[in-house]
């Protein structure tokens, strides 16, 4: 399967459990993405997260700091921790019927 270099380098979709024990993996993943753009993270298959992922995705926040970062398709649960810590003030989260709010 073919993806092309534009297309990696402004969205990811995610697969699993994001804990510490993947912290290095998204790093890097994250430190992949291109700042000259808006960028899409796609949770739809993301079955959990820590404060790791969090910590991650405030670090991808601070580097891109001009573009938009959208998080899409997360589960209710994963959604419910990425609120909880008011991260909706700093991702759009688009469900996956793009309805606003």
């Amino acid at each position: 399967m073919q993806q092309s270099h534009t297309d990696f380098s402004r969205r990811v979709e995610l697969d699993g459990e994001y804990d510490l024990s993947r912290k290095e993996q998204i790093a890097t993943l994250f430190g992949a993405l291109r700042a000259d753009g808006p960028v899409t993270i796609d949770l739809a298959r993301v079955t959990y997260i820590d404060s790791t992922f969090l910590h991650e995705l405030a670090a991808l926040r601070f580097r891109l700091k001009g573009q938009s970062i959208t998080l899409t398709g997360a589960s209710a649960g994963v959604k419910r921790i990425l609120k909880l810590v008011k991260f909706e003030q700093l991702f759009v989260l688009a469900d996956q019927d793009t309805s606003p709010g």
